[in-house]
């Protein structure tokens, strides 16, 4: 059977405060997922690119979700499964930041302020729906990024890297080692018309080189930026800012302990599950 491989998920994690979709994102982070559909509170579906990364996600994903919820292989008919996953979402709002799909843009001009950010929903994560996109936008508004350059790491749809220019950023780089999300991130950039100011490279954190710059912004999991702090904060020139999102409130301590050595927590916020972080970097 042709079509794109997938896993589905159905069941409750048996915490109130820990939607199912949460506890899945969290679970596959690391596993070359391509994105997350959650129709229902009780189902979620994760898209892969092969049927062998699904099957190493499927092995992790039955062990790390808990004893009640269900995990299956599927197959999903190839060529409308982001274009289902999507199609409803509308225009969101992160402050003075609005993101918008192509179908749902402003019909009248933005009020004073306010900056518009069209994003095309595809394989790349951040339309901006999910908690984790909407702390790190805000995050971003907390700082003057007048000029800066700055470092999207996990850049998925360039959302926040073309936020930041919105925001006066002078040179954006975005950085992801999934090409699905480069793709989808190079449309968007287009579409904004700031391909001027942003530079996409498919590249892994681990092995990323480049000059640190005034502020870096890290939309990925706990797990990851905790793991990743030290390289993170070494990419911030000392006095820059380093923002922060993915992190569940139950992971926050974790990876404020591993940031505290080099940075000052200077903003925090909460959506449901999710944190986000602003951190200064120690002159």
């Amino acid at each position: 059977m042709s079509g794109r491989p997938a896993i589905e998920i159905r069941g409750h994690t048996n915490d109130p405060h820990l939607p199912l979709a949460d506890a899945v994102a969290a679970a596959v982070d690391g596993l070359d997922a391509l994105a997350i559909e959650t129709p229902d509170p009780t189902l979620a579906r994760v898209f892969f690119e092969g049927s062998a990364t699904r099957d190493v996600a499927l092995e992790h994903l039955a062990a790390a979700l808990p004893d009640g919820v269900r995990v299956l292989p599927i197959t999903v008919e190839d060529g409308n499964w982001a274009a289902r996953s999507q199609a409803a979402l509308g225009a969101i709002r992160a402050g003075r930041v609005v993101v918008a799909p192509p179908w749902a843009l402003p019909s009248t001009p933005p009020a004073p302020g306010d900056l518009v950010v069209q994003i095309r929903p595809a394989l790349g994560f951040g339309s901006g729906h999910h908690p984790t996109t909407r702390l790190a936008l805000l995050g971003l508004q907390t700082l003057d990024l007048r000029g800066a350059d700055l470092l999207d790491l996990g850049t998925g749809s360039g959302v926040l890297a073309i936020a930041a220019v919105r925001l006066g950023a002078g040179r954006v780089t975005g950085v992801d080692r999934d090409p699905d999300a480069l793709a989808s991130a190079q449309h968007d950039v287009a579409a904004n018309g700031v391909g001027d100011r942003i530079v996409l490279r498919q590249d892994d954190i681990d092995t990323l080189v480049h000059p640190p710059v005034r502020c870096v912004a890290a939309n990925l999991t706990g797990a990851a930026l905790g793991r990743l702090a030290s390289r993170i904060a070494s990419l911030a020139v000392p006095g820059g800012h380093l923002v922060l999102g993915g992190i569940l409130t139950d992971e926050a301590d974790d990876v404020a302990a591993a940031y505290r050595p080099t940075a000052d927590l200077t903003w925090q916020d909460t959506e449901a599950e999710w944190v986000g972080m602003v951190w200064h970097r120690h002159p």
